[in-house]
């Protein structure tokens, strides 16, 4: 039996981890879809240190639950933008 709680569990860990890390597909945005492609792994941790937010917010602003923050726009702009 705990053989079968702990895959649950560990199924249940992944899912909760694709969709922090940006790559569920409940909803995928524009904003997301341009943050997985500059950032292809760890993207909500990229995103939250780049734009000083925290990593559960960075995720939801990829999977488009809210509105990516103007900081987190800033950071996608600033990583897109050459530095002159």
């Amino acid at each position: 039996m705990s053989g079968v709680l702990r895959r649950q569990i560990e199924k249940a860990r992944e899912i909760e981890r694709r969709i922090v890390q940006g790559d569920a597909r409940i909803c995928r945005p524009a904003f997301g879809a341009v943050c997985k492609a500059l950032w292809p792994f760890k993207t909500a941790e990229e995103l939250a240190f780049r734009a000083g937010c925290c990593v559960r917010t960075a995720g939801y602003e990829i999977s488009g639950e809210r509105d990516p923050s103007a900081q987190s726009i800033q950071a996608v702009i600033n990583e897109i933008v050459p530095k002159r």
